[in-house]
């Protein structure tokens, strides 16, 4: 069975090159201190196995030789293994598993598919420019908050500063940083996507580099890379981290690169990151990402995340039709209920109305803007970001600001249960009832913890 699995973007980069050192070549990579994890054989099946908490790893590899974990978690009953594409579950139960209390019910396979990246035409906006020309010393970053673009003009153009002023306001977040000072401090979000550009003036200092890993280059240094011709899905995990910051200024991201330049990568990598992002202390896991076929062990993962305490905000997809990619869209098949803590985010226009190429679905949980969203993209340069993969993070941003109070009702059911409660209407009744509670309202949300 194919899975078409679709990062959910469409990116314009502005003529907005600064006088910053390029830094879209590979870094040296930094010592971990985690586990390096092993590079996984490609073309083979995803098994997720059901085991009891009396299993060890050893006995779980001694049962089934050749085949490699992805993750093993005996305390919350399941494996992730990686295994040759022509096993069948039966095979699997007979070769020593059924020593370990496994049979073929308690063994699910899927095919490991590449990932693909959705393939858009030119988004909206290609000759606007920022014309930057002082980034407020060249070293600055969003640290500060909205108050830290205050001066505007030297920074942004006047209308692009109008712009940035306008998603703002559409927000709620001027309100938000000033209910919020800690801006996110102490919580870390995990981006799953390209990478990250890693000396970015934006994103220098906001990075954790002993847990980040590069899954495609396999060592510690996720920074974002060319493909051979055109610029593929260059620039979408530098942006999408950038819109996390812009909302929670002192967060912390963990890039972990799971699809190559051209936007592709396989399932079993995105399990593994996520594994790594839980292992690593994230409180948030932003999922820029999406497949139109459900996976047991995706669904497996996310509930495990979940189970410890980690928000997991999806993107619902750039088709402009109903129904939204998965995991998301078991919001609506009830494996996930509403305020489980799973999260599948739409875009709408800074006025609230449905973005063309956003989804839609009763099922929604609910919207950010995500239209022509000023972030930042590689080499030390800004972009407009368009496409829900830019809603997700401004929600995954949100989180992290409510993480950050520690107020001591903060789970991930009550985060979504809030989000929800919180969002603005929409007002958009074409699609009534199917773009979820409404936009995101930064300031009514982290209010509900101040």
């Amino acid at each position: 069975m194919k899975i078409d699995t679709t990062v959910l973007s469409r990116l314009t980069l502005l003529a907005a090159a600064l006088s910053l050192a390029a830094c879209g070549q590979r870094t040296a990579p930094v010592q971990s201190a985690l586990p390096a994890p092993a590079p996984l054989a490609s073309g083979g099946q995803i098994a997720t196995v059901r085991i009891g908490p009396d299993v060890t790893e050893a006995a779980l590899r001694g049962a089934l030789p050749g085949a490699q974990i992805i993750a093993f978690h005996a305390d919350s009953g399941y494996a992730l293994l990686s295994v040759p594409a022509t096993l069948k579950a039966a095979s699997l139960s007979s070769q020593g598993l059924r020593a370990l209390g496994v049979n073929a019910q308690g063994v699910t396979l899927e095919v490991d598919q590449e990932l693909e990246v959705m393939n858009e035409g030119t988004a909206e906006g290609l000759a606007d420019g920022l014309g930057v020309t002082n980034w407020a010393g060249g070293t600055t970053n969003w640290a500060g908050g909205t108050t830290n673009w205050a001066g505007g003009s030297t920074f942004l153009t006047p209308r692009d500063w109008a712009s940035t002023q306008e998603y703002w306001a559409a927000i709620n977040l001027q309100a938000a940083h000033r209910l919020v000072p800690e801006l996110g401090r102490g919580v870390k979000v995990a981006v799953i996507d390209t990478g990250i550009d890693l000396n970015h003036p934006l994103l220098r200092g906001r990075i954790d580099t002993v847990g980040a890993w590069d899954y495609v280059g396999g060592d510690a240094s996720p920074q974002e890379e060319l493909p051979v011709s055109g610029v593929g899905k260059y620039g979408h995990g530098t942006a999408v981290s950038g819109v996390v910051l812009q909302v929670a200024p002192n967060a912390e991201i963990l890039p972990l690169r799971v699809l190559n330049p051209n936007g592709r990568g396989p399932m079993s990598r995105v399990l593994q990151a996520m594994d790594r992002a839980v292992a690593s202390g994230a409180r948030v896991i932003n999922l820029s990402l999406g497949s139109v076929t459900d996976s047991a062990a995706l669904n497996t993962m996310i509930s495990a995340a979940l189970a410890r305490g980690i928000v997991v905000v999806n993107s619902s997809g750039n088709s402009g039709t109903e129904g939204m990619v998965f995991p998301a869209q078991n919001l609506t098949t009830g494996l996930f209920t509403a305020n489980s803590g799973l999260l599948g985010i739409g875009s709408v226009s800074l006025k609230g109305m449905k973005s063309s190429f956003s989804t839609y679905s009763a099922g929604m949980s609910l919207t950010a803007p995500g239209e022509k969203v000023i972030t930042s993209y590689p080499d030390s340069r800004l972009a407009y970001a368009s496409g829900t993969s830019f809603a997700a993070p401004a929600v995954s941003g949100a989180a992290a600001l409510a993480l950050s109070t520690g107020a001591a009702s903060l789970s991930p059911a009550n985060i979504a249960a809030n989000l929800r409660l919180t969002a603005t209407p929409s007002p958009d009744l074409l699609f009534k009832g199917k773009l979820g509670q409404g936009v995101l309202n930064v300031g009514a949300f982290v209010g509900r913890y101040r």
